[in-house]
């Protein structure tokens, strides 16, 4: 359920008063407010476990979810090879070292995955071991990428357990992100 004006605007109002007050009871006003401004309201079950019937989690945020969980395992998976695995990786994908590293969403396009990165990261603490990384602009569209690269991690990811990717393992997925008509 989407908020109407007059229900976003007094929501907007009460954390004017909740900073005013300096109010300290578990709420963070700011994330309160920016979500309802930008309409970001899963926002809100995510921080505060808010379970509204009408609520669902919107189909982008997944998706960022999904690409954020893809690039930890396969930093972490090349940067724990051994070096004549990493050349190997290396061999078969030029560049993977760099190409291991999220590069973000871009800033003109993909503004909704933007910012669930942002909300996930620096707001939900979520995926803290990419921070540095999280919200770069990749300064062109890559959700495509990403959802081609992701269609080739998720069965890897299902036999993820108590263990990292293998040298084979990041190439099938480093190779996914070429659009198939440029291979």
């Amino acid at each position: 359920m989407q908020p109407t004006v007059i229900e976003q605007l007094t929501v907007q109002m009460l954390c004017a008063i909740y900073k005013k007050l300096g109010i300290d009871d578990g709420f963070d006003p700011d994330l309160v407010s920016s979500a309802i401004a930008s309409n970001d309201l899963w926002v809100l079950d995510w921080a505060y476990d808010i379970k509204d019937e009408q609520s669902h989690k919107p189909p982008h945020v997944t998706a960022v979810v999904d690409t954020l969980d893809m690039y930890s395992f396969l930093r972490d998976s090349f940067e724990r090879l051994s070096p004549a695995d990493q050349a190997t990786v290396e061999g078969e994908v030029p560049h993977a070292s760099s190409l291991v590293e999220f590069r973000g969403y871009d800033g003109n396009n993909e503004l909704e995955y933007r910012r669930a990165v942002r909300y996930l990261v620096n707001d939900l603490d979520r995926f803290e071991s990419i921070k540095d990384v999280a919200t770069l602009n990749s300064h062109s569209p890559v959700v495509e990428m990403y959802a081609r690269m992701y269609e080739v991690f998720k069965p890897i990811r299902a036999q993820l357990i108590n263990r990292l990717m293998g040298p084979h393992e990041i190439v099938a997925v480093l190779q996914a992100a070429v659009h198939p008509s440029n291979r």
